[in-house]
């Protein structure tokens, strides 16, 4: 065997949706990939990590069989991110398909990548047209108190578990503003509660995991979806949040937003983060609920979360600090329009008759925001 044989310098590059580039460099030798040099203009969170990142997966590609499929490479890649840091315009499986392009000398950047997270538009489909089956209802915006409105995520949850409603999408509307923590948030790590008291800011904790969010009435696009497990069969959960998210990300689309999903659960463009999702599980249902900026103020932000700051406690999932580039930077559109082209793009694509909150319903959201999401115990005590 010739020394070109046993080894060979190739070449791959590809571009994500948003337009971020992966180039890779890498040898072949008997078969077997080496010397891995990962470079693009994507991010890692936090942007400190990148480097030793890159480091981590060239290492765990070291030695990978040549004709691995992407599927394969992409379990590589995933396994070799470090805990804790996440990839922030591309994903596994991007840095998958510019590994297979290195391999045959692929240099080109075009076809690009036509996506930044697991799924092609049709696979997408495939998953969802079982949604096509359910009697959707669909909950347009009604002001409620922010206690009110978390308590009713577990309400619905409890109702679709027990055949009281159908699938169901609820569109979300504040009474005030309000922060959000999620379900294992230390509350003292997240928000400085002395300047959330002096701002009339109220502090309530849901029942989904995530990180805090500061919802303001004018600023922020919030829904959930309460459906059957059976919705997503064949998913993990990490791949049910871009399922779940797919419908507004092309409603998004739709009027001139470039969103794409970014692993886990976050709706992204070119010029920061758009939205988050939190999930829970429970009785055989999902609860699926995502929240979009709108508007913000992000000096009252900086006031109210602690991002960033020293953490207080050693317990709780801590928030991570992101770009955000909310939707009035890049439409014209107020956000009631945008509300509604959103509820429209669900009902063109699974149907659903628009409905309201029954009075029983309304009357368990308001115990259990007496019994608990109303409480300093649920609210303010974690670990």
């Amino acid at each position: 065997m010739t020394t070109d044989q046993a080894s060979s310098m190739k070449h791959g590059e590809c571009k994500t949706l948003s337009g971020q580039l992966i180039a890779i460099d890498l040898e072949v030798e008997s078969g077997r990939m080496k010397g891995v040099c990962i470079r693009g203009d994507f991010f890692t969170h936090p942007e400190s990590a990148k480097r030793a990142t890159l480091d981590s997966i060239a290492a765990g590609l070291q030695g990978a069989p040549e004709d691995l499929e992407i599927a394969a490479l992409a379990a590589r890649v995933r396994a070799a991110v470090p805990f804790g840091v996440e990839l922030v315009g591309t994903t596994p499986e991007g840095i998958a398909e510019a590994l297979r392009r290195a391999v045959v000398n692929e240099v080109t950047v075009t076809p690009a990548l036509n996506r930044v997270g697991a799924f092609t538009s049709a696979e997408i489909d495939h998953f969802t047209d079982s949604w096509l089956s359910f009697d959707w209802q669909i909950i347009p915006e009604r002001p409620l108190s922010p206690a009110l409105n978390v308590a009713l995520d577990e309400v619905l949850t409890e109702r679709v578990a027990s055949g009281l409603r159908p699938p169901t999408l609820r569109f979300w509307r504040w009474t005030e503003p309000a922060v959000i923590i999620g379900r294992t948030q230390a509350v003292e790590n997240e928000v400085d509660l002395v300047a959330a008291a002096a701002m009339g800011i109220t502090v309530v904790r849901r029942m989904t995991g995530g990180g805090a969010m500061l919802l303001q009435p004018h600023g922020a696009i919030t829904y959930s979806l309460y459906l059957p497990e059976r919705a997503v069969t064949g998913l993990s959960i990490r791949q049910s949040y871009e399922v779940c998210e797919a419908w507004v990300i092309r409603g998004l689309r739709s009027f001139g937003v470039d969103a794409h999903h970014v692993p886990i659960n976050d709706i992204a463009c070119s010029a920061g983060k758009i939205g988050g999702a939190a999930q829970a599980r429970r009785k055989g249902v999902v609860l699926h609920h995502t929240t979009i900026a709108y508007d913000m103020d992000p000096g009252e932000m900086v006031k109210v979360l602690r991002i960033g700051r020293e953490k207080i406690r050693d317990k709780g999932t801590a928030s991570a600090a992101k770009e955000v580039s909310p939707l009035v930077r890049q439409t014209g559109l107020s956000r009631e329009a945008i509300v509604e082209h959103l509820l429209k793009a669900f009902q063109t694509r699974f149907g659903g008759r628009l409905d309201m909150l029954t009075a029983n319903e309304m009357i368990e959201a308001e115990q259990l925001v007496v019994e608990k999401y109303g409480t300093e115990e649920w609210t303010r005590v974690f670990g």
